[in-house]
């Protein structure tokens, strides 16, 4: 039982290595700078590397193309025109790194026994100080906080979503990680804003919509770093690196 306890380790470790591997050649791989503009040509909207707006602009003139009724609409519009040809943009450059092989290839490893030559690489931590327990302990806390980590995702099974106003609350953005869902302008207040005045107010309520995700996510962070998952894993790596010190 310790032998395959170890030896699972072992591949989910190579496994883990190889999938963060990929993981940032597709980060790397995304594009930046992309935009997107309604039909009319009223509001463009460029996309972060996050998925969120890095901006929301209105054209000078922007009366003249849109109602003020519509520039809600048309800023989700310009949005997910600035998604589609970044999301078009990306799959072309990750099908010219054939990308898709690389994955089936991956996936084919999933459960084969990793090769070995001695000792597995194991990143560079400080385990001097780790703790030596019985395998059967550190099992049983690695099991429980997998559970807690699913009662996590049940009772966050929808990924935050925040509300970013202006100052004046005339523009209203909705927001969750790495898209932008809806936003609302006042119809009435726009109508007497140049492209100056509904600009400032896009980035105020960006940056409310920003600051109230970041909030969001670190107090998922929080939750997670209370189960302790960085001492579990040096306990497991301490594992790899001398099996026999903590199953004699």
């Amino acid at each position: 039982m310790n032998d395959e306890f170890i030896e699972g380790l072992r591949q989910f470790q190579q496994q883990a290595m190889n999938l963060q591997s990929m993981m940032t050649d597709m980060q790397q791989r995304m594009p930046q700078g992309v935009e997107g503009t309604d039909a009319q040509g009223a509001v463009t909207v460029r996309m972060a590397a996050d998925g969120l707006p890095e901006f929301i602009r209105a054209a000078p003139g922007w009366h003249h193309r849109q109602e003020p009724e519509a520039v809600g609409a048309a800023v989700s519009e310009a949005y997910g025109a600035a998604m589609s040809q970044q999301m078009t943009t990306w799959a072309q450059a990750l099908e010219d790194a054939n990308w898709q092989a690389k994955a089936d290839q991956l996936d084919s490893q999933a459960g084969q026994p990793a090769p070995s030559t001695g000792q597995p690489d194991i990143p560079e931590r400080d385990l001097r100080y780790v703790i030596s327990r019985p395998l059967d302990e550190l099992a049983e806390d690695v099991l429980s906080a997998f559970d807690a980590v699913d009662r996590m995702d049940e009772t966050a099974s929808e990924p935050a979503e925040v509300e970013g106003t202006s100052a004046g609350r005339h523009v209203t953005l909705v927001v969750t990680k790495g898209a932008l869902r809806s936003c609302e302008v006042d119809g009435q207040w726009a109508a007497g804003q140049s492209h100056i005045g509904l600009n400032q107010a896009f980035e105020e309520a960006l940056g409310d919509a920003r600051g109230k995700l970041n909030s969001a996510e670190a107090a998922g962070e929080d939750a997670f770093a209370g189960l302790h998952v960085d001492s579990l894993l040096d306990e497991a790596l301490a594992i790899l690196q001398n099996p026999q010190r903590f199953i004699d």
